[in-house]
């Protein structure tokens, strides 16, 4: 029967409304005939050409895409969400935009595309916010976490699945199928595998109470790598070729690909390399077909390290060809994309420029603000962490500190995998380095490939990539650095990285220039800021606490450690016989002894001691966890050092001193901090007058 004629009430309904387009949806959408299926979609485009409905049209190609994509002929898929974008975009249905961003985010992120896949993904997410679309808005997070799985973000990916626990909205029951799959996914790669398992059992039980099955291969496929994981290949055997045989059974070509490509993992693990090679070459030849090609180059890139361990170095290389082919027309493929897409609507992308250069410096100038008013530099470098990708596409990010006087910087690094803090002392051998050039010329560096162009600012490979990013030479490709300056003298410098060849312009040069401007100006007022601090916290002369910073702490630690019934000790020591220092040498000499008897002691305690000058000669040192007998040993211990210790305080003046100290364990009748300090200075004074150079306790 003819198309209009069989269903002209609905397209009628087309005609007098658009949007009464649910029936048609429930048509284009079924999987049990794919031929009526194509035959519906063509029949209702071809409607919509005819009475000019460009919402049904878009709707159309929306629907040939998701048929195309069922059937893997994904590049005429992202084509379909491509045109279905266009059109919604021009009849301003922001409903539609969301379904094709969704779309074209499941066929890029099939396909290996991912950067594309979260341009598309972030977008539609940012639709969903503006139109509070919750139901849509957890779709395309689902997705875009599936897409972080994809490219072994998997830190990422969990982010987003605990975000979605976060949400008040109710997942439907295959969105929770979904999301315990690729939590199970996340567990066994850097979680825990018994956990995965349970992930994986919630998900069959959902797939069991709506007596579907079409993620079984998935559920198997998962099981066996969380056995593998667990080193349970026996029972991974099982689960992988259950995997198989039901996408045997159903005609599931991807989920069957994937299933040997992990199952050949486990031949791999167990030694049976040529059970893998049949696994992997059956995986090639149906992907080459399909285009399945994160699939493809997967397996060539198993394929050639079987054959290098074999020492089979032909078709190793064979395989390694294949590989680098395939990577190449996979990127060859994005920049492809990219390119159309930069064609496409020459004036709206200049407007695009426009508002963006707007926001922009909209941004620039908040960030800016709030980078000034911090004072402390951890606290600015994380700022500008999670800012700068609103500004410059970047995988890591760095500042680094000049210190003048000691001609060293410390470097902060931050990024994916790393967090990263390394004090470099300039010198012969560092001297080097992009930061030594940078910092000492005041110049700016701009590399678009750092294994071609580092030569342009220094003569040998630079240190910063073996020290800061532990990963050899090349692989950070493109690189800014430019220096922090204020009053013309250079107080840093900022670094901004990333794996791609040139991924920076002047544009991101003046950006993080801007960035280094404000950065200097907050760095020197947090200097500042930790120089009054310090004066505050810590004594000038010996390092140690303050009087009033230890009691501080000490109060803190009695109100812990009574409420916890735990143990602590005090310890108060004193210089014996000061004075004669002070009036034979004079107080400079003096000060000077002091110093070096500070820090005799302070190499005599522990990291989680606390010690202050609590008087002019005279020290209170707080032992958490130690009773009196271990504190005993700690102050022996200290007392022992200083008498055994000659200090040189001037050319041809040596002395020796001795120390006293009274140790005292908080007792549960000692009603505050100050009375458990109490007595151990009565000890420390009973020392002192017993002949001195003793330890007293309790």
């Amino acid at each position: 029967m003819d198309f209009q004629l069989k269903y002209a009430n609905e397209l009628n309904k087309l005609k007098e409304d658009e949007s009464n387009i649910e029936f048609f949806r429930k048509l284009a959408l079924k999987r049990d005939n794919f031929d009526i299926r194509k035959e519906t979609i063509d029949e209702l485009l071809r409607f919509s050409k005819e009475n000019n409905l460009n919402n049904v049209k878009a709707w159309a190609y929306y629907y040939l895409g998701w048929y195309n994509f069922d059937k893997s002929h994904y590049d005429k898929a992202a084509e379909c969400y491509l045109m279905s974008n266009d059109i919604f975009e021009l009849v301003n249905n922001k409903t539609g935009l969301i379904y094709a961003c969704n779309g074209l985010t499941n066929v890029y992120c099939q396909i290996g595309q991912f950067k594309l896949a979260n341009e598309w993904g972030l977008k539609g997410i940012s639709l969903c916010e503006e139109t509070e679309d919750t139901e849509a808005l957890v779709t395309l997070l689902i997705n875009t976490g599936i897409n972080y799985i994809q490219m072994k973000y998997f830190s990422k990916g969990r982010e987003i699945f605990y975000s979605l626990e976060m949400m008040d909205c109710e997942l439907t029951k295959t969105q929770q199928i979904s999301c315990n799959l690729a939590l199970a996914e996340i567990e066994i790669n850097i979680g825990e595998p018994d956990l995965a398992l349970s992930y994986i059992e919630n998900a069959l039980k959902i797939e069991d109470e709506l007596q579907i099955c079409t993620d079984i291969c998935e559920i198997y496929k998962l099981k066996g790598m969380a056995f593998v994981k667990l080193k349970l290949y026996d029972l991974a055997e099982q689960a992988f070729k259950k995997s198989y045989d039901f996408s045997i059974e159903h005609d599931y070509i991807y989920e069957k690909c994937c299933s040997m490509v992990e199952w050949s993992k486990l031949h791999i693990l167990v030694g049976r390399k040529q059970e893998a090679v049949r696994l992997l070459n059956e995986v090639t030849e149906v992907c080459s077909c399909k285009e399945l090609n994160i699939l493809l180059r997967e397996s060539y890139h198993i394929l050639y390290t079987i054959y290098k361990e074999l020492n089979m170095s032909d078709k190793a290389l064979a395989f390694l060809e294949e590989y680098i082919l395939i990577d190449d027309e996979m990127y060859d493929y994005e920049q492809n994309q990219l390119m159309a897409k930069m064609n496409f609507k020459h004036t709206k992308r200049e407007a695009d420029q426009y508002k963006s250069l707007y926001d922009k410096t909209e941004l620039l100038s908040t960030i800016g603000q709030k980078i000034i008013s911090n004072l402390n530099i951890k606290s600015i470098i994380d700022l500008i962490d999670e800012e700068i990708n609103k500004l410059i596409e970047t995988d890591y990010f760095g500042i680094a500190v000049y210190d003048r006087e000691e001609d060293r910087a410390k470097y902060y690094f931050v990024g994916e995998d790393l967090q990263l803090q390394e004090v470099v002392q300039f010198n012969e051998s560092t001297n080097n380095s992009f930061g030594s050039y940078c910092i000492k010329s005041k110049k700016d560096i701009v590399i678009g490939n750092s294994d071609k162009e580092y030569k342009k600012y220094i003569d040998n490979e630079p240190i910063e990539f073996d020290e800061a990013q532990g990963k050899g030479k090349s692989y950070m490709k493109s690189i800014i650095y430019t220096p922090m300056i204020i009053n013309d003298k250079v107080v840093g410098l900022m670094t901004v990285q990333s794996k791609e060849e040139n991924a920076y312009d002047q544009n991101d040069l003046h950006t993080l220039k801007i960035l280094a401007n404000y950065s200097a100006i907050a760095i020197e007022n947090a200097k500042s800021y930790k120089k009054v601090e310090d004066l505050a916290t810590y004594d000038n002369l010996t390092r140690f606490l303050t009087k009033f910073e230890i009691i501080r702490l000490g109060e803190i630690i009695y109100d812990k450690y009574t409420a916890n019934n735990s143990k602590f000790s005090v310890t108060m020591i004193d210089i014996d016989n000061f004075k004669t220092v002070n009036d034979t040498y004079g107080h400079v000499l003096g000060d000077r002894a002091l110093s070096m008897v500070a820090e005799t002691i302070a190499k005599c305690i522990r990291n989680t001691d606390y010690i202050g000058r609590y008087g002019g000669d005279e020290f209170l040192l707080i032992c958490p966890g130690l009773g009196e007998p271990e504190a005993v040993d700690v102050a022996e211990r200290i007392r022992s050092a200083v008498e055994n210790r000659l200090y040189n305080l001037d050319d041809g003046i040596i002395v020796s001193v001795t120390i006293s100290l009274g140790v005292h364990e908080y007792r549960k009748n000692d009603m505050s901090f100050m009375e458990v300090v109490k007595v151990a200075d009565k000890n420390l004074y009973s020392a002192k007058g017993n002949n001195r150079n003793i330890v007293i306790c309790s």
